[in-house]
């Protein structure tokens, strides 16, 4: 067992690390290693949690140390459906509508919807704690979807929001272009609940994917029934 002048040494050492991780995490010279720190910066701060059990806590109390900021996707891998505020926008009633259900339908509690582009820029830009999730129609008037996602990502907070293109779109050219453009990913009517599950789960994996269809079945459209030019 070590003695308190050992454990006080320890963790003061300790302390130094964690400090240096924390201060150095987000340095361009360190993006190679960002993924390693974070796991060691946890691996101390429990490792100095359980020397305070052992020693009295004022005698190896920790200066704060800043928090390790987690990218979108970290957060994402994260959160829990009751956790996501979701944004749908739509000029299709039936289809916001359905989106918003099948949402709900698993879990996920916070679901705005706009009728438009233009309301939906502005519920975003009002939106405070921001969207996780932004579900957007592509042909809208006004402002469509891509209008929709440039607007988002002018704004800081919302550059690792996930923007995912809800479209009767299925050209391969437009949608490796929309892509390009920074969308996270698509989906294409008609709708079928357990395909869009999946797709958003690709993004939020703590979403449960039902086993078989079960509410939404298939939102028949006038484009044509196959994701054409998917892109993998």
């Amino acid at each position: 067992m070590f003695t308190k002048p050992e454990i006080s040494v320890i963790t003061k050492t300790l302390q130094q690390r964690r400090d240096w991780i924390a201060k150095n995490i987000d340095n361009p010279d360190q993006k190679a290693n960002k993924e390693q720190h974070q796991q060691t910066f946890l691996l101390i701060e429990n490792a100095i949690a359980k020397l305070g059990a052992i020693m009295p806590v004022e005698t190896v109390t920790a200066a704060p140390a800043k928090p390790v900021k987690l990218t979108g996707a970290q957060r994402r891998n994260q959160l829990e459906p009751a956790q996501m505020r979701v944004l749908i926008v739509d000029d299709d009633e039936m289809i916001a509508s359905l989106l918003q259900m099948l949402l709900q339908s698993i879990g996920v509690r916070f679901v705005d919807v706009a009728s438009d582009g233009l309301k939906g820029i502005s519920m975003l830009y009002d939106a405070n704690p921001i969207y996780d999730l932004v579900l957007c129609d592509w042909h809208m008037p006004i402002k469509n979807g891509l209008d929709v996602h440039n607007a988002m990502r002018a704004a800081e907070r919302y550059m690792e929001t996930c923007f995912i293109l809800v479209t009767a779109v299925t050209e391969a050219k437009q949608i490796r272009s929309a892509i390009e453009e920074g969308v996270d990913d698509y989906i294409v009517k008609p709708l079928e609940e357990q395909t869009t599950i999946k797709k958003l789960a690709r993004h939020f994996p703590k979403l449960p994917v039902p086993e078989s269809n079960s509410m939404l079945g298939t939102c028949a459209t006038d484009a044509p029934p196959e994701d054409a030019g998917k892109i993998k």
